[in-house]
């Protein structure tokens, strides 16, 4: 009877050690946007960026509060948040995918990885499919992300006034980057 209540329980715990280990969180990662136009360059932080991923499936998922995102100029901010991305509306986005050859990278093995991220995309109310390339780095067994993406303006129905038209472009690059820890259940 002991010997089963023991294994009983050894079950459990490596359960849940096992689990432990494959769900990782970030929830200040960060975001920089850049865009560059013959009249002027437009920048951005957001260093409060949430995501979480299951190193076992591939899942991600990222959401963050596009109020977040804070630019040298509290005018460009605020033209920002009320004029293009109606923060007030849309106040959050997010992306929920996979990384789709996940089964490539070691995750207890130190070494940089190429990975391929692929899902859906949701920003000013508007979701499209994406899919863009991205580097997992494992150091020391933790787990770092980075990755480049462009994103038009008119895809996500982000309208630009008319007298900017010519001097807003409508490729905004993301740089994001996430440094996860695992997830205490």
């Amino acid at each position: 009877m002991k010997n089963s209540k023991f294994l009983v329980i050894a079950a459990l715990v490596l359960m849940s050690i096992t689990s432990f280990g494959q769900k990782q969180i970030d929830k200040s990662g960060t975001i920089h946007l850049f865009s560059k136009t013959p009249m002027f360059i437009i920048e951005a932080d957001n260093n409060k960026v949430a995501s979480i991923i299951n190193t076992q499936t591939g899942d991600i998922v990222v959401s963050t509060l596009v109020r977040s995102f804070k630019f040298h100029e509290a005018l460009v901010e605020e033209h920002f948040n009320e004029n293009y991305m109606e923060s007030q509306t849309f106040p959050k986005s997010s992306f929920k995918g996979k990384i789709v050859n996940n089964a490539s990278i070691n995750y207890s093995k130190d070494g940089s990885y190429p990975a391929v991220i692929e899902g859906d995309l949701t920003m000013h109310g508007v979701t499209n499919h994406v899919k863009e390339n991205a580097t997992i780095t494992i150091s020391g067994g933790k787990i770092s992300s980075s990755m480049e993406m462009h994103v038009s303006l008119a895809a996500y129905k982000i309208k630009v006034e008319e007298s900017y038209k010519d001097r807003i472009s409508d490729d905004i690059k993301l740089s994001i980057k996430f440094n996860f820890a695992p997830v205490v259940q």
